[in-house]
């Protein structure tokens, strides 16, 4: 708006984390013929010779950023493969004085744990495990992540999607592991997280601390729901159709993703109605 004269700071360059917003600027300033001033000296980025030095002051700034990032990268990746580096534990487990996990001494939060994997233990599905703690009026421990009330102890009625989490969940297995995801940029710029299978892991480490189960019941469990799975898998394309009214049940696959279609079931007046196929992503 041409109200401004200079632009004044104890290290200009520090703008630079982002190349484009620091180059913006000096080409505002370079059209309003505004310096900058900085504890090096005066600048004046109409002149070539000073907005060349600005530039690769900017430069170098982006770059001191992306070393930074990658030593900081470093330091956690070889943490991770000594197994020393923290990370959030699940419900049943804690750190000691020490820093050394161990299974969480509350007795009942243990004998939820042990309760909930020797259920699937005999049953062989999630959704009868969830059945199982609701027909026995079973309570299931969870942890308050938020800012309020964080670390504590809410105990609720269990669930499908929380019964899934922890049977995918290594940590129960006595496993240290890193690397389970991988993050990526869509199209439209945002952050994706897609996981990898176990052998893509960065870091698996077995009987790296107590567990609830051992490595190969945590195998066993995955392989288990792999097969009571209907809805992915490429093998599972030639399974016979369940019951239910809706035609083509068990054959659809998504056109976008390659995943099979899910059905949902609803009663209305007595009758079973069926629901749109759904892809879940």
């Amino acid at each position: 708006m041409g109200k401004a004269g200079i632009v004044l700071g104890l290290e200009v360059s520090r703008l630079a984390r982002n190349s484009s917003d620091w180059h913006r600027l000096l080409e505002i300033c370079a059209l309003t013929d505004t310096l900058i001033l900085d504890e090096d000296g005066l600048y004046d980025p109409g002149s070539f010779n000073d907005r060349l030095l600005l530039g690769m002051k900017g430069t170098m700034s982006e770059a001191e950023l992306h070393l930074l990032r990658g030593r900081l990268r470093g330091g956690i990746l070889n943490k991770a493969r000594r197994g020393e580096l923290q990370m959030p534990l699940p419900i049943g487990l804690s750190y000691d004085l020490a820093g050394k996990v161990i299974l969480t001494p509350d007795s009942q939060v243990q004998d939820a744990m042990f309760m909930f994997f020797k259920t699937y233990k005999r049953t062989g599905s999630a959704s009868a495990v969830v059945k199982h703690f609701r027909e026995n009026d079973l309570q299931f421990p969870r942890l308050v992540r938020g800012q309020i009330n964080k670390g504590k102890i809410v105990w609720g009625a269990l669930t499908h999607t929380r019964t899934l989490h922890t049977l995918h969940n290594p940590r129960y297995a006595g496993v240290f592991v890193y690397g389970r995801s991988k993050m990526y940029k869509k199209a439209n710029g945002r952050t994706g997280i897609k996981p990898l299978p176990i052998d893509q892991w960065h870091t698996v480490i077995p009987e790296a601390h107590p567990g609830y189960i051992t490595w190969e019941q945590y195998l066993e469990n995955l392989k288990t729901l792999r097969a009571c799975s209907h809805a992915y898998g490429k093998d599972r394309r030639n399974h016979p159709p369940g019951r239910g009214p809706a035609l083509l049940q068990g054959l659809v696959v998504c056109g976008v993703c390659g995943q099979r279609m899910t059905l949902r079931y609803h009663s209305r007046k007595g009758i079973l109605v069926r629901s749109i196929a759904a892809c879940r992503r």
